[in-house]
């Protein structure tokens, strides 16, 4: 993704994308653009090399800066194949020491700098170069350092295994970017592009078929998922108060439901579309705002279990709770012929299935297959996608699990951070995007996504 400035006659720099990691902590004083004082340097004993004047920083305090991407720039110290193995920081600049001092005046000096290195120290020695020059050193970070103290890496490079038919062993899982405000709800479009929602962010991506990235639209409604229909049609799913429910956005805004008579969604997650115009939606909220309450002490565990919902919203535009009994109904998907429907429960260690009936209605539930990623009482089970072929891809903690038609398991894809959604695309539609984290990934893969609308 980059390359270091080593020869004498060549340097290259690229700003890599932006992050918004949330701070847990923010131990740093960076209102208003201010540095960090750097920590007193302590006296060394005599005869002994004098401790660096440059402080390490912790994780809590990376996260804080990580979170203001406008105010810091990551300057990357390492060869280009320690970034790809080990990982990194999204906003940065890629040079090596030796290299500091020809190249210290094309570095911004309207940014705090920290300097990377596997374990702080060589960040330390190109900081105390920079810091000689005047620049706003703040301090000097450890990549492998973060990951101990509980961080995860970015820009990590990492290939596919081999799954026969569907991804060629050592493809690479593209970067597309990394640093969003949230992402979710992924779907393809005819003309090869990608729409996301960026949900804690209120707007909708658009990643086009030659990689730029722009806002589709913003203030969107507090979309977490997004569909289209047939005829072109774009239908999200928002989760903003006063704005809850399934909604056509494109050609004429419309609400097509708002949830079941009387007490409406409480907050919908994820939902699919047929060809005739069925929405299949999953609504964890119950569920969500329990945990919540837990958390915040607010109220004691239910005496009842909490009814979660799943529904079906016929093309007359009828409500009809189809299960309130799943734990925390997440991703849902129709299969490539339309006959059956998936459901993924996040806190379950089995893929959900029921079959289509012609007049859209749902029966035969039954568990579809066993979730690798289930652990510690939860598969994280999320986003759902099919291939032409009846192929099942579902993001899990586990990464992007591969399923055939009837269930067998064919493979597990990792990413560097934990999947969310997953959607076909491009003009073949044989580009595996995968969202998650703040990150979009892309994959090119053997398959394709199947030839209808919708995901």
């Amino acid at each position: 993704m980059t390359k270091s400035a080593s020869g004498a006659n060549r340097a290259a720099f690229i700003l890599a994308a932006r992050a918004t990691l949330g701070a847990s902590a923010m131990l740093m004083a960076l209102a208003g653009g201010g540095s960090i004082a750097l920590a007193q340097a302590p006296v060394a004993p005599a005869g002994a090399e004098a401790p660096s004047k440059i402080p390490v920083l912790n994780r809590a305090q990376i996260d804080a800066l990580l979170a203001q991407p406008d105010k810091v720039i990551f300057i990357d110290v390492r060869r280009p194949d320690e970034v790809s193995e080990i990982g990194g920081f999204p906003v940065y600049l890629s040079i090596q020491v030796s290299e500091l001092d020809r190249f210290v005046d094309a570095i911004p000096r309207d940014r705090q700098l920290v300097v990377v290195s596997n374990h702080a120290g060589r960040g330390q020695k190109g900081a105390e170069i920079l810091a000689a020059k005047g620049l706003n050193v703040v301090g000097a970070a450890g990549v492998e350092n973060y990951e101990k103290e509980g961080g995860t890496a970015w820009l990590k490079k990492v290939l596919t295994p081999e799954i026969p038919g569907v991804v060629k062993g050592g493809t690479l899982v593209g970067v597309v970017r990394e640093g969003f405000k949230g992402t979710e709800g992924p779907v393809g479009l005819k003309d090869g592009s990608i729409l996301f929602a960026e949900n804690r962010a209120d707007n909708i991506v658009k990643i086009a078929g030659n990689g730029a990235i722009s806002t589709y639209l913003a203030k969107d409604g507090g979309t977490n998922a997004l569909t289209v229909g047939p005829q072109g049609e774009i239908f999200a799913l928002n989760t903003a108060e006063g704005s809850v429910g399934v909604v056509q956005l494109e050609p004429v805004r419309k609400v097509i439901t708002t949830g079941p008579k009387g007490t409406g969604f409480v907050r919908p997650n994820d939902f699919a579309r047929s060809s005739t115009g069925n929405f299949y939606v999953t609504d964890p909220g119950a569920a969500q705002r329990a945990q919540q309450a837990a958390k915040d002490g607010a109220a004691a565990a239910p005496a009842a279990p909490v009814k979660t919902g799943f529904y079906w919203v016929s093309t007359k535009g009828k409500v009809k709770l189809i299960a309130d009994d799943i734990a925390f109904p997440n991703g849902v998907a129709l299969s490539a012929d339309e006959k059956t429907v998936y459901v993924a429960n996040t806190a379950g260690e089995t893929l959900i299935a029921f079959t289509v009936n012609p007049d859209g209605s749902l029966t035969g539930r039954r568990d579809f297959t066993k979730l690798a990623g289930f652990k510690n009482g939860r598969s994280g089970a999320d986003g759902i996608a099919v291939d032409k072929d009846g192929r099942v891809f579902v993001a899990t903690n586990a990464g992007v699990e591969v399923f055939d038609a009837t269930g067998a398991a064919l493979g597990v894809i990792k990413l560097p951070r934990q999947p969310q959604n997953l959607a076909f695309g491009g003009k073949d539609r044989s580009r595996l995007y995968v969202v998650g984290r703040g990150s979009v990934y892309r994959i090119q893969t053997l398959t394709a996504g199947p030839d209808r609308a919708g995901k």
